[in-house]
């Protein structure tokens, strides 16, 4: 039993500074980012992207995690840096995928927040926040962005303690973890029947 703790402890210690290092910037450094220096980033990542010969779609998802990673507030800045980068993705086949990476890493992140820095943490809540509010659209339609977001909810995440003050003392809104959020949004657009066809409502007939 001992051994197995010890393997299992080992385990997570690894993911979770794997997880600190893959991050090209946390939540707090990107809230400084003004409009230019976002596309600055992402075009940086893509140019980096169109250089590989394999794994093309991994500078791009890192982009993407960072432009989801970074506090939304009132100026919409995803919607104005996200479309050479999804156009990208898409043109690899990766767009779901590249998300779905994603959203796992920062799920298991918040699920096992020891040894993830708090500064860490929150870039991880905020991704998720952003991600749950940018599905929004599209979770009646039970494509993948439901998916992720039944993912979400699923988790059961409770932000820690530690990551709750830390956003606190930059001044930041500290509001309901990214399941609640996320059973919220999903609650409130249900899958869309379809219509029925001609030939059912004959046979009702």
């Amino acid at each position: 039993m001992k051994t197995t703790n010890f393997i299992l402890a080992t385990f997570v210690t690894a993911f979770c500074l794997h997880a600190q290092a893959a991050l090209i910037a946390n939540y707090a450094t990107l809230a400084t980012k003004d409009l230019d220096q976002m596309n600055e980033l992402v075009n940086e990542k893509i140019q980096e992207s169109e250089q590989m010969h394999d794994e093309k779609y991994i500078p791009l998802k890192e982009a993407l995690q960072a432009v989801f990673s970074r506090p939304d507030g009132t100026d919409d800045m995803i919607d104005k840096v996200i479309g050479p980068l999804r156009t990208k993705l898409d043109e690899l086949e990766q767009w779901e995928n590249a998300f779905t990476i994603l959203v796992d890493e920062a799920v298991d992140a918040l699920k096992n927040p020891k040894g993830v820095k708090p500064v860490v943490q929150n870039t991880y809540a905020v991704f998720l926040e952003n991600y749950i509010a940018e599905s929004k659209p599209y979770a009646k339609s039970g494509g993948f962005e439901r998916k992720l977001l039944e993912k979400i909810r699923d988790a059961k995440i409770e932000v820690s303690k530690e990551a709750k003050n830390e956003r606190s003392l930059r001044g930041m809104k500290v509001g309901d973890s990214p399941s609640v959020l996320a059973k919220r949004v999903l609650e409130q657009n249900p899958i869309e029947k379809a219509a029925p066809s001609k030939a059912d409502s004959k046979k009702k007939k």
